[in-house]
């Protein structure tokens, strides 16, 4: 839709696909961490491939997307290597001095979020947990960066998830 309302205009089309962003003060770090602590972190067996980048490099590449000259249509955004979600979660604790995720049954996650969804709509608060997000969180989210890097941010800050994880370590705000 994005690139049949701008053609004819001068508007420039840019679509900046990126799965997974980390780093310090990210809500899905800090709920992680929060649920780690608490021994209540779980993830579903199957390994699900991801693309991660650094909050860092992911504002830089918007930056160079919105300001560099030429730059048009669809940018996959990711760091050098992709990991599993399990990976990054097992590394991620491990770096806190966390423990490990559960490794659970996919029907139980889906319970999990089911309920907090429930609880959430009779208390009238916000569910941390929906179904959609762990739905979402299955399908892989792998893809080629090498237009990225080509056009938009030829030099990561943070080029691999072992890079970026001295930034996983602290405290839950």
């Amino acid at each position: 839709m994005l690139f049949a309302r701008t053609r004819g205009t001068a508007t420039v089309p840019v679509v900046l696909r990126s799965a997974t962003v980390y780093g310090p003060g990210i809500l899905m770090v800090e709920a992680a961490r929060w649920l780690a602590r608490r021994r209540l972190l779980g993830v579903w067996r199957k390994p699900t491939c991801y693309h991660f980048l650094h909050i860092d490099d992911f504002l830089e590449a918007t930056a160079a997307a919105t300001w560099k000259e030429g730059v048009s249509g669809i940018y996959c955004l990711g760091d050098e290597r992709p990991f599993t979600i399990q990976e990054f979660l097992d590394e991620a604790t491990r770096i806190g001095g966390l423990p490990r995720p559960w490794r659970m049954p996919w029907w139980m996650i889906v319970t999990a979020a089911t309920l907090t969804e429930a609880f959430a709509l009779a208390f009238g608060t916000i569910s941390p947990l929906t179904r959609e997000f762990v739905r979402l969180g299955r399908v892989p989210h792998c893809c080629d960066t090498r237009r990225m890097k080509e056009e938009l941010l030829a030099v990561l800050k943070y080029p691999t998830l072992d890079a970026g994880k001295v930034t996983l370590r602290g405290g839950c705000r």
